[in-house]
């Protein structure tokens, strides 16, 4: 007998359907804090170099940038992958029918106990 059972009703998972792993998953976020933090710097050097009005939205940019670079860096990816169409293992061939005997056409087709015309002291 095997030892291998069978499973019915279950769903496969396939190896394409899983998520990016952890390490990709970090390094997408230090890019992220990275350009954020990058945009901070170009708005200090745009706030010294710039005339009155425009200095004051810079460094509101520089100052609230830190802030929103970190809950950016920090928020976790929630974009999944589609899944992909589970595999079903195709059904196995089942063992038919036993074969029907074949009567040649010379013999009797109702087969029954044959009936001896001898009789048991004759044998």
């Amino acid at each position: 007998m095997s030892r291998h059972r069978e499973r019915t009703g279950e769903t496969v998972i396939s190896v394409t359907s899983a998520q990016p792993g952890r390490s990709e998953d970090l390094d997408s976020r230090i890019v992220r804090y990275a350009w954020m933090m990058s945009i901070r710097i170009v708005c200090f050097v745009l706030a010294v170099l710039t005339p009155s009005p425009w200095r004051w939205l810079f460094v509101v940019g520089a100052i609230a940038l830190p802030y929103f670079a970190v809950v950016l860096a920090n928020a976790h990816r929630s974009v999944t992958q589609p899944a992909a169409v589970p595999y079903i293992a195709p059904s196995r061939l089942a063992i038919g029918e036993p074969p029907t005997v074949v009567v040649p056409q010379d013999e009797d087709p109702h087969p029954g106990p044959r009936q001896d015309p001898r009789t048991d002291t004759e044998k």
